[in-house]
């Protein structure tokens, strides 16, 4: 175990009664989603807003932030008002907005500006099971989405991520406990869906740890990984490998997300009571054995503190940090503070 040590904090000129929901990376800074409905956009060395660096009422109600263009000058965000908006940061206007046919706020989303990729996923904010909707939009039509994905999930959407090398195919996850994957080059969602995985628990994130591996985290902080079954492959389905709840295991109380950091996954697991929070690094499967994975708090950086006892929401691992070639900065938030570490991933 490595402790790291804390190099900075700031509360972005936040209210004090706000907290930092994301954080996502642009080419040259950081940007934040805040819970008063805006967007900051930070120096990642300093922890400075820069310039021109708040957008105010992004939406009613903020849920989601990712990057769209590749030079980072267009983020795309979403809303419980059931919009998608691609903000330029330089003029700090709305350059492109996105709605939901149906009125149903939004809790997912992925982009990719590559493909023309907007896809949503909608919110059952207290009404419990009914339907729950995938939109997927082309940005250069964005008066109608191209492709809607009705009948695969109960609940809201809690996860959309694309392929890291096939970007046609789109990985959704639910409170309904179930990981969906699609084909979104088909127009009809029978044949659009591929693969159905029940983790047998809501799920809090899921995602692809390889191209050919998924790994499902419940909101029970059960962890288990299965086999992406690619339409092409005809060897028999590998049977998943279950961990189970890992706050035992790994000492902690709940889990952030699986991050991807210089190519490799790292497992971000925190412990409010104990202040603290663990970067893990997480093993891939050894020969002979596929998708046995692991991590252990032998090779974890540790950071202490961290923000108290609040539970922490993200963190951004940054790989090409300026400070050392091979000392990562981790960056994380949860209340109306980001603070920043040194810190070095085996």
């Amino acid at each position: 175990m490595t402790p790291a040590k804390l190099v900075g904090e700031a509360d972005l000129s936040l209210p004090s009664d706000s907290y930092i929901y994301s954080l996502r990376p642009t080419a040259t800074a950081l940007a934040a989603l805040s819970s008063d409905d805006s967007l900051r956009i930070f120096d990642t060395k300093t922890l400075q807003l820069l310039p021109g660096g708040v957008i105010s009422r992004v939406h009613e109600s903020v849920t989601c932030l990712e990057p769209y263009s590749d030079e980072g000058n267009v983020l795309a965000t979403a809303g419980r008002d059931g919009l998608v908006k691609c903000w330029d940061r330089r003029t700090r206007k709305a350059v492109m907005d996105f709605r939901v046919p149906k009125p149903q706020g939004l809790s997912a989303l992925e982009v990719s500006s590559a493909h023309h990729a907007i896809i949503a996923g909608t919110e059952l904010e207290d009404r419990g099971p009914g339907d729950s909707f995938i939109y997927a939009w082309d940005a250069r039509n964005p008066s109608t989405p191209r492709l809607t994905l009705a009948e695969s999930h109960t609940d809201s959407i809690t996860e959309l991520s694309l392929h890291p090398t096939n970007p046609s195919t789109l990985l959704s996850a639910s409170t309904d406990g179930l990981v969906s994957i699609f084909d979104l080059t088909q127009s009809d969602e029978d044949e659009a869906l591929r693969q159905v995985i029940n983790h047998h628990s809501a799920v809090h994130h899921a995602g692809f740890a390889s191209p050919t591996d998924v790994y499902v985290f419940g909101t029970d902080e059960t962890l288990a990984f299965y086999q992406y079954q690619d339409s092409d492959d005809p060897s028999p389905e590998l049977t998943p490998v279950k961990i189970g709840d890992v706050r035992e295991k790994l000492t902690c109380e709940y889990v952030v997300n699986v991050y991807g950091s210089a190519g490799a996954n790292v497992v971000v697991a925190g412990n409010h009571s104990e202040q603290r929070l663990d970067l893990l690094p997480l093993h891939g499967p050894p020969a002979g054995k596929p998708l046995d994975y692991s991590c252990s708090l032998e090779d974890c950086v540790r950071l202490p503190g961290a923000h108290g006892e609040e539970i922490v929401r993200d963190v951004f691992i940054d790989s090409q940090a300026s400070i050392s070639p091979t000392v990562p900065i981790a960056a994380h938030t949860i209340d109306n503070k980001a603070v920043i570490h040194d810190i070095h991933l085996r």
